[in-house]
């Protein structure tokens, strides 16, 4: 792949603010499966800490983003005198030896720590009622840094600003780690800092990567909106999909790039399609590049598709027209979701009258299907099923 690479800069139809997928998505491989190693089996079970899981993966990718464009800034350097490909891949292979060898191995590590302490400060929050100071602890061998030799053995309440700095890990290759306690908290607080990039809490910023310090977020103020756009173009082209739950029959699927805020609503709705009515889901990324319209939350049979979570019945027809705005342009098909959860008294001829108004041989000829999701239950209205005026599924639920 680098030899690719480096042929495209050399010919250059490729330079460093393009990123490069291939080159970000095998940097991204890398860290990712050493942060779900660290974090454990569940990193992949959204059903608790959705928005923290997330969050850390996105960070993850904004890293390899970064690191992409510095990788290709400093072979691009060697391009100034003009060598011979044949140099330049010399160079290109000594250049990845650097970031994709040497510079992985601690990044490596750090992922993993990163993600083994992540998990545990959720465990620490679900007992900080019984235990609810927390100690620094090191290995106490030679290895370890004076600067965290210095706060070894102290003692803090869990919500002390003391673990916005120092909670592990505190440095490249750091060992150190912390044990819940009720035991009384130390008085005083040595003066000291942790390695530049490592100002922090994992656990509550969902940063393995610091984004602020780490020098690979430090980009040239001439390629930092080119190297933007093209980051937005990849999260769309490489949206980076994760199966975070599953059944004999289909599978929730979630991109690195959905949007944290609504994962936990997202994440519930889609599981029980999944498990009602066997369909498979994708949880599509959100672009920030969408400004029109609202990011559509679902991808359901290879089609757009959307979550309307309601209050009333008139939410129906709101639901339907923005629906239309977000993803009817043109001869698009699509689908939406309704949730009727938020309603406490429904009756069925209140949503087929909504669907009556919408439907009809030259209505709603976009729409493939109509989802109802109520108290765990899913029903499929398909536009033929709905002209038909076919019920019997959705009176079931409601």
């Amino acid at each position: 792949m680098i030899e690719k690479v480096a042929k495209q800069l050399h010919e250059g139809t490729l330079k460093p603010s393009d990123l490069n997928s291939d080159l970000l998505t095998t940097i991204l491989g890398d860290v990712k499966g050493a942060l779900a190693d660290g974090y454990g089996k569940s990193s992949s079970n959204y059903d608790t800490n959705a928005k923290s899981k997330l969050q850390l993966n996105q960070n993850l990718y904004r890293f390899a983003g970064a690191k992409t464009f510095q990788e290709l800034a400093k072979l691009n350097y060697f391009l100034g005198n003009k060598p011979s490909f044949a140099d330049f891949k010399k160079e290109a292979l000594k250049v990845n030896e650097q970031y994709n060898v040497q510079y992985l191995q601690t990044e490596f590590v750090t992922a993993n720590r990163s993600g083994a302490m992540a998990e545990k400060w959720d465990k620490i929050q679900s007992q900080k009622q019984l235990y609810p100071n927390l100690t620094y602890k090191t290995v106490k061998d030679k290895r370890v840094r004076d600067e965290h030799r210095n706060i070894d053995e102290i003692t803090k309440p869990v919500d002390d600003p003391f673990w916005d700095k120092w909670y592990p890990p505190n440095g490249w290759h750091c060992r150190c780690y912390v044990t819940q306690t009720d035991v009384e908290p130390t008085k005083g607080t040595p003066v000291g800092n942790p390695t530049p990039g490592f100002h922090g809490n994992v656990g509550k910023s969902n940063m393995v990567f610091n984004e602020d310090e780490h020098p690979y977020f430090i980009f040239p103020e001439a390629d930092a909106k080119k190297i933007k756009a093209s980051f937005e173009d990849l999260k769309l082209s490489t949206p980076d999909y994760n199966v975070v739950h599953t059944n004999k029959k289909a599978t929730v699927e979630v991109s690195t790039w959905a949007d944290p805020y609504d994962i936990e609503m997202n994440h519930k709705y889609a599981k029980i399609l999944v498990d009602e009515l066997g369909i498979s889901v994708k949880i599509k990324a959100h672009s920030e590049y969408i400004k029109d319209r609202k990011n559509p939350e679902y991808e359901i049979n290879d089609l757009n598709s959307d979550l309307k979570n309601i209050n009333s019945v008139k939410g129906i027809t709101n639901g339907f027209d923005n629906a239309k705005t977000q993803m009817g342009i043109g001869k698009n098909h699509y689908s939406i979701v309704f949730s009727l959860d938020n309603l406490k008294k429904i009756k069925l001829e209140d949503i087929t009258k909504q669907l009556s108004n919408k439907f009809s041989a030259t209505r709603g000829k976009n729409i493939d299907r109509v989802f109802f999701i109520r108290n765990g239950k899913a029903v499929e209205l398909t536009r033929d099923n709905i002209l038909k005026k076919e019920y019997a599924t959705l009176e079931a639920i409601l």
